[in-house]
């Protein structure tokens, strides 16, 4: 039995010997010991930890998107987000208190990859009777997209499709628009008219990630969220310039995530 799977058997029979007044404290079900540190313990490149879940979740039973969530934010991309849970529930958590208040407008996600946040944003424009619009080339990174800051990465991100996406999003797809191609080039008319409450941005090279901000920004009432990814990471060095320089010309200020990625986000404020 490996060291993991021992402390896993010890942490199980030491909860049950808890109170239930302390179990609600420091509650953490079989299922989340398995999909939550089982997974990343198995990937010999990365640490894992323990970390509790809201309050509000386990004592109260609030949020149980989560339990639905999680299987499609971690289908296909195990040892990345199988234990990250901060960026899902940062997501959840912020998603709903965007529609609590009001702020109007579709949701958007530039940088779509394998669909796992998507699907976080089309459970809650679904609920909410809005659109999600999910640009990417669907096809990874082309050799001229790596310029300039960008100019030492590697191709990535070709193992994906709108069809495999589709599976990841679910009962929600029919709430989303795919726009396959390079953008800026593929916005229209269309989008142009539209405004945006939540967008996510997980492009990770300068260029479009600039040109995301731009577009997005113009169109999004007050109070509405950006979600950028990778900007503390230090994979990404375009990226983080492009939101820097964003920043400094809007007079926007970011709030950073501890999640695995080094998450960043922001409410429109002006």
């Amino acid at each position: 039995m490996s060291e993991l799977k021992k402390f896993l058997v010890k942490l199980k029979g030491y909860l049950k010997k808890r109170t239930p007044d302390q179990r609600i404290l420091n509650r953490l079900h079989t299922q989340e010991i398995k999909g939550m540190i089982f997974k990343v313990g198995r990937s010999k490149s990365s640490p894992f930890f323990l970390a509790y879940h809201p309050d509000s979740y386990f004592a109260f039973r609030a949020h149980p998107e989560f339990d639905e969530l999680y299987p499609r934010f971690t289908a296909h991309n195990e040892v990345n987000n199988g234990g990250d849970s901060t960026r899902l529930w940062a997501f959840i958590l912020n998603c709903k208190q965007v529609l609590a208040e009001g702020i109007q407008g579709d949701f958007a996600e530039l940088g779509v990859w394998r669909g796992n946040t998507a699907s976080i944003l089309a459970k809650f424009a679904t609920s909410a009777n809005r659109k999600v619009l999910l640009y990417d080339t669907f096809e990874g990174f082309k050799e001229n997209d790596l310029t300039g800051i960008d100019a030492q990465k590697e191709m990535d991100f070709n193992n994906t499709s709108i069809d495999l996406v589709g599976k990841v999003i679910g009962e929600n797809n029919a709430n989303c628009i795919y726009v396959k191609g390079f953008f800026p080039d593929t916005i229209t008319d269309d989008h142009r008219t539209r405004q945006y409450a939540v967008v996510s941005l997980d492009c990770d090279l300068y260029a479009p990630t600039k040109a995301g901000l731009a577009f997005f920004y113009e169109r999004m009432p007050k109070g509405g969220i950006f979600f950028l990814h990778d900007y503390s990471s230090l994979h990404w060095n375009g990226s983080k310039l492009a939101i820097d320089e964003f920043c400094k010309e809007s007079g926007e200020h970011i709030i950073l995530m501890p999640d695995k990625s080094g998450s960043a986000f922001f409410r429109k404020t002006l």
